[in-house]
């Protein structure tokens, strides 16, 4: 499987979070033009449309990366004019569609909606202040707050909807869960503070791993969550263990003390079919997880078929 850079999964370009979009020798009480996500991974997302020109696509090199296999690497444009804005196609192999008719080049309107592959956008117009403001509800809705990825409740949501993708694409789903090896252990040996810095630094490392199409969580405590797509068993158990191999390696380090740690890992790999829960897979990767932990940790087990 291809990595990505660290924290790709589940943070986007710098250039387009409204976090970043502070501009100097602009009012904060202007309005401006933001992309809003109506659904997908990163559904209620906004991006500020803060260039002359904005591309979307599941390309690394798009400026809004978007993981839809049915979205071309580059796939249209956002051209910003004063007072409006322009989406074009740019020789997408879906289309991209306006109130459901496939378009090239169009002017956007408020109530209008986009849709590229099974994603549907909007654009609106806010303050600053107003977005950003939506922005921390967005992150406190769906980011945890100790590692930066995703929390419990967001993943369920979104991999309810690869759930639906997989049912209709005839695809299969792969559900890996990870915990840290004894870590009430050295929660009372060095500390919370302590653990709470080895539970960011596997976030990162988890994180790195990830594909855009990918998803990575926080589950609870010191658990973490991984949905794979069109990932085989065998694929799936090698980057189960290059990861747990990266992690034994890792310098897990607080305050100039080394605190040697290792994971275990579970894995569900299964082709969907239209009576497969997301719940069934998830308890079967939860399962080869306790088996790993029962045989000794710090290894990777598969969840029988």
């Amino acid at each position: 499987m291809t990595s990505t850079p660290p924290d790709k999964t589940q943070q986007d370009s710098a250039n387009t979070l409204v976090t970043k979009l502070s501009e100097a020798g602009r009012t904060r009480t202007e309005l401006e033009p933001y992309l809003i996500m109506l659904s997908g991974h990163h559904q209620g997302k906004q991006y500020k449309l803060d260039k002359p020109q904005i591309s979307l696509g599941r390309g690394a090199d798009a400026d809004i990366c978007v993981p839809d296999p049915k979205i071309s690497r580059q796939h249209c444009a956002f051209i910003r004019y004063p007072g409006y804005i322009v989406i074009a196609d740019l020789n997408s192999t879906n289309g991209t569609f306006v109130n459901g008719k496939r378009i090239q080049k169009q002017r956007i309107d408020l109530l209008d909606r986009v849709r590229v592959g099974d994603l549907y956008l909007k654009i609106d117009y806010k303050r600053f202040i107003e977005a950003r403001s939506e922005e921390e509800l967005y992150q406190a809705a769906n980011i945890d707050a100790l590692t930066g990825i995703l929390n419990r409740n967001a993943f369920m949501m979104r991999a309810q909807q690869e759930l639906a993708f997989c049912k209709r694409a005839d695809a299969r789903m792969t559900i890996v869960m990870c915990d840290a090896d004894h870590f009430k252990q050295k929660n009372d040996t060095y500390g919370h503070l302590a653990g709470d810095q080895i539970l960011r630094e596997l976030a990162n490392i988890l994180g790195a791993e990830m594909r855009e199409e990918d998803l990575v969580a926080r589950y609870g405590g010191e658990e973490f969550i991984m949905l794979l797509r069109e990932s085989s068993v065998a694929a799936s158990v090698a980057w189960a263990e290059r990861i747990r191999l990266t992690v034994m390696n890792h310098s897990f380090r607080f305050q100039n003390r080394y605190i040697p740690t290792t994971i275990s890992i579970g894995i569900c790999s299964r082709p969907i079919d239209p009576f497969l829960t997301l719940e069934a897979i998830i308890q079967a990767a939860d399962d080869a997880l306790y088996l790993a932990k029962k045989n000794g940790r710090n290894r990777v087990e598969v969840a029988g078929d």
